[in-house]
């Protein structure tokens, strides 16, 4: 038998730093395995798509370079050991279940030959989803933020910026684990905003507002009656963090972890002198480095027995796509929708690839009832029997508007549209109509 095999592979390459859609290619190549080496060959089954692989084809990822030239995008994906070297040290065979845990190896392609350093083996559950195991660095990042950064206890308060993201996602099932009470921000004008709203309250969430209550008055209010908040997770930065670390009590943590809005978080200087406000900033691929296999591997467990049918509870919203034919959509829904709320997960076609039949959940029966309601109530307001446009609700946490709200300046501030006070509730006669 030949030492050296040439692996053919199909996947998404480029061959310099630059915007994915000029510098993205759909490539055929092939791979070289040395047998005799510490490399094993992976069958890819699924990989994510995350807005961190936006930034490492551009060149924007902090320290973290691709291994060679040309390289294959996706920071991550779980796939099958095909072929391992003899001189591997790890106990990984032909057939085990890998997650690749290196985000310089590429993982968008049918096949990869990497260090098996570079994988770890989860186990391959009937219980558990293969789109869950391709995104354990979510799951990781979710663990730490909740379980390293601040001894939280039953009762405590955490704040959470963009809620839709797929790590506040699983940040509201540990917080509920907890006990804690958490806190969303939601952007409001989104088609499924009621049906959003009711799972996070499933998953979770004690409260759900929008950006623009966060600085008002009344969401200090809102925070009177439970201790102050203790935990901030900002995904977002930019003025809407600059809103919500004012929120935060004395001596509390605010967590950095992703910069969707690409401003700074600007912080007064009260906040560090007087209220000893702490921040941290955590990047998944710097904890890898720092820690050993084996920390990660207990990380490993708990995760992995948190997203089971079973005993778990940790979920988030997952679409997919085959890479073949569908790896467009993907990027977009990615890259280019800021309201989206699914991780977009990239299908390797091929004999590996079929996927599992999706479980059902509670869930699906509750957020159709959601969507039928939703249809029902703006069915009848079109009709003009409703007094009160109950519509307003999932744009603003009140009833009455006009007993709360009585500047038209401050009600502008909020997102209130005045075409549902205008609109009026029957047909009216036409003056001109109207008898002398």
């Amino acid at each position: 038998m030949a030492t050296t095999r040439m692996v053919a592979s199909t996947g998404w390459r480029y061959h310099k730093h630059g915007q994915p859609g000029k510098v993205l290619q759909y490539e055929k190549f092939r791979l070289p395995f040395d047998r005799t080496s510490g490399q094993v060959v992976v069958r890819m089954l699924a990989a994510p798509v995350h807005k961190q692989d936006k930034n490492l084809i551009e060149g924007h990822y902090g320290h973290i370079k691709p291994l060679q030239y040309p390289a294959v995008g996706g920071v991550e994906g779980v796939g099958l050991i095909e072929e391992v070297g003899s001189r591997t040290q790890l106990g990984v065979k032909e057939g085990d279940l890998v997650w690749v845990n290196n985000p310089r190896v590429g993982t968008w392609a049918s096949h990869i030959v990497t260090d098996a350093n570079n994988v770890d083996v989860v186990p391959n559950r009937a219980d558990v989803d293969i789109e869950y195991l391709s995104c354990m660095s979510v799951f990781h990042t979710a663990w730490h933020l909740i379980h390293s950064m601040t001894p939280l206890q039953p009762g405590d308060v955490v704040l959470q910026a963009g809620a839709s993201s797929s790590v506040a996602q699983l940040c509201m099932s540990y917080a509920r684990s907890r006990g804690a009470k958490l806190y969303l921000t939601l952007q409001g004008g989104r088609t499924e905003h009621v049906q959003l709203m009711g799972r996070f309250k499933m998953q979770g969430a004690f409260v759900i507002v929008p950006y623009s209550y966060a600085r008002t008055n009344y969401m200090r209010r809102l925070l009177s009656d439970v201790p102050q908040p203790k935990l901030f997770l900002n995904h977002t930065c930019g003025p809407f963090a600059n809103n919500l670390v004012k929120l935060l009590g004395d001596n509390g943590v605010c967590v950095t972890y992703g910069s969707t809005s690409s401003k700074p978080l600007q912080v007064p200087n009260l906040d560090l002198i007087n209220r000893n406000i702490s921040f941290k900033g955590f990047f998944l691929p710097r904890w890898n480095e720092t820690h050993s296999r084996e920390s990660r591997m207990r990380v490993h467990q708990n995760v992995v027995e948190n997203m089971t049918l079973s005993q778990g509870h940790a979920l988030f919203r997952a679409q997919r796509y085959k890479m073949d034919t569908d790896s467009i959509f993907a990027f977009s829904n990615a890259w280019d929708a800021p309201l989206s709320s699914r991780k977009a997960v990239l299908r390797m076609v091929g004999e590996y690839g079929e996927w599992r039949r999706p479980r059902l959940e509670l869930s699906h029966y509750t957020m159709g009832r959601a969507v039928w309601e939703d249809l029902l109530q703006q069915l009848w307001e079109s009709t003009g029997a409703s007094d009160t446009p109950q519509s307003m609700k999932y744009y603003t946490p009140f009833n009455d508007l006009y007993s709360e709200f009585q500047d038209a300046q401050q009600s502008k501030e909020m997102g209130h549209r005045e075409v549902f006070f205008k609109r009026p509730n029957a047909p009216r006669n036409n003056v001109a109509e109207q008898p002398m």
